[in-house]
């Protein structure tokens, strides 16, 4: 009996233990709950063999660019073989595209990104392929093709949206986006073991998730897409128990959240809105109040949610262009999501102030180097209508001016962190007078923050309720701080540690 009790005695002590270490650790925190994401386009970013297209060794050569400026998480756009210049009409899911290098380059990048504990996660697009992807081609060829069942076919051109169908010799075949874009058929078992066979392939490669193109349009029914997306996020964490999936839900706050239903995160399109037009309007338009009903939404969907938070991507708009061109308006812009709680996402070139709008060529315009655009690095395989030579906008210049939207940005991203309550912390509003000022509290465990914004031109005063210590402004612009009053200048940012 006596022995028994001290086994029984030791399996707890040894139970107790293990929960110890998992919350020292924190286990219990998914990784990319308080990751610092960047969106690159490997075409625009850095090449490395001097062709002027951007290419998978040069990210290799640049990973201290993102490890300097406190990024932790990459998420490349399409790298797979593809006929066109984005990469969103693939030919082959299990290559990468020859202009980017090869399977071993991306497996070195892996490696060595890994190394400096950057995580990778790709972009999936499986809501359709490539007309020139292999089934395709076998597919409109006969009707017996083993991939006919691939896509979607109709004998005649159906009445409802007959301008999203398309014909060939052996029949209409269905396509949302383009007709060279044909949607995959995912009513066919066979079809979604491929897409799990894809993503496993990649896992197996060591990347460490995906970004999810056009998450609500595998069926025109949204229960059907998210039993889908459960499917296939429990398939995926049964390989892989860290993974990562962030949906691109394109639509209102109601929508997305159903879909956390099905994934873990999703990109938070209308918060992205909502700063944009609160930072144009010069003043704030409930912009905390929306969040906080977002995230009950969101809770009630997925408990577990994590919100993917971001300000624009590559198919809008950049954010300078949406302000006119004004830097002051993207610091402060960028000084504001990356002080809200959720993952935060950067589009390549946002930090360093590039510029950009339709047609989409021109968003993904080549990374900037040096304004001469003579570096080793730089890209040139469009040119360019808006980052074009001697605009004043690259990074060889800013990062030697302190007061450079790259610095601004820096030293949001050490803040945000060292800080863990900007990533994981509790907001709250603080109520003031001024629709001007835009204030909220951040707090985690021990560890509170204020954050204070003039979203006017117009110069404003603050009152905090304790006196400041020059050791607790962790960051200031166009401000200045006499005890507990804030003075504010136009378009500033103050953030504070509570004594």
């Amino acid at each position: 009996m006596r022995k028994k009790f001290f086994i029984k005695k030791a399996f707890v002590l040894i139970f107790i233990l293990l929960i110890f270490i998992t919350y020292i650790h924190g286990y219990n925190e998914p990784w990319y709950k308080d990751s610092i994401f960047y969106e690159v386009f490997v075409r625009s970013f850095a090449d490395s063999d001097e062709d002027k297209v951007g290419d998978i060794n040069g990210l290799i050569e640049k990973l201290d660019y993102f490890k300097n400026l406190n990024i932790n998480a990459l998420w490349l756009m399409p790298i797979f073989p593809s006929i066109s210049y984005h990469g969103y009409d693939v030919t082959d899911y299990y290559d990468i595209h020859p202009a980017y290098g090869t399977l071993e380059d991306f497996e070195n990048l892996v490696k060595k990104a890994h190394e400096k504990n950057i995580k990778i996660i790709l972009d999936l697009v499986i809501n359709h392929t490539s007309s020139r992807h292999p089934w395709f081609v076998s597919a409109t060829s006969s009707y017996t093709s083993p991939y006919r069942d691939y896509y979607i076919w109709s004998p005649k051109k159906p009445d409802k949206n007959p301008n999203l169908w398309y014909q060939k010799p052996t029949g209409y075949y269905y396509a949302l986006f383009w007709s060279e874009m044909p949607d995959l058929n995912f009513d066919n078992p066979k079809v979604r073991e491929e897409v799990k066979k894809i993503a496993k392939f990649w896992i197996e490669k060591g990347v460490d998730g995906f970004r999810l193109d056009a998450v609500k349009h595998i069926y025109d029914d949204d229960y059907k897409n998210i039993q889908w997306w459960k499917e296939f996020y429990s398939y995926l964490k049964g390989i892989k128990p860290d993974i990562y999936l962030v949906g691109e839900v394109w639509d209102n706050e109601y929508k997305i959240a159903e879909y956390y239903k099905g994934l873990p995160s999703n990109f938070n399109f209308p918060l992205a809105d909502k700063i944009i037009n609160s930072v144009a309007n010069q003043r704030d338009l409930g912009l905390i109040e929306f969040l906080q009903f977002e995230r009950e939404l969101f809770k009630e969907s997925n408990p577990n949610f994590i919100d993917a938070i971001f300000l624009r991507n590559h198919d809008q708009v950049r954010v300078r262009t949406s302000f006119g061109g004004s830097i002051d308006k993207s610091i402060l812009a960028g000084s504001i999501y990356l002080t809200l709680p959720g993952t935060p996402f950067i589009y390549y070139g946002e930090e360093i102030g590039m510029e950009g709008a339709k047609p989409d060529e021109y968003i993904r315009e080549p990374f900037k180097w040096t304004d001469d655009m003579k570096s080793k690095y730089q890209t040139y395989w469009i040119i360019p209508r808006y980052n074009f030579i001697g605009n004043g906008i690259a990074f060889d210049t800013e990062e030697k001016d302190p007061n450079s939207i790259y610095n601004h940005y820096k030293r949001i991203l050490e803040l945000r962190s060292k800080y863990k309550a900007l990533s994981l912390g509790s907001i709250e509003r603080i109520e003031t007078q001024d629709k001007s000022i835009l204030a909220y509290k951040r707090e985690l465990n021990n560890e509170g923050l204020i954050v204070i914004h003039n979203l006017n031109r117009v110069e404003t005063t603050f009152n905090l309720s304790f006196s400041v210590k020059n050791e607790d402004i962790l960051y200031i612009r166009n401000a200045k701080l006499n005890n507990n009053k804030v003075i504010l200048g136009s378009y500033s940012t103050v953030i504070i540690k509570i004594p």
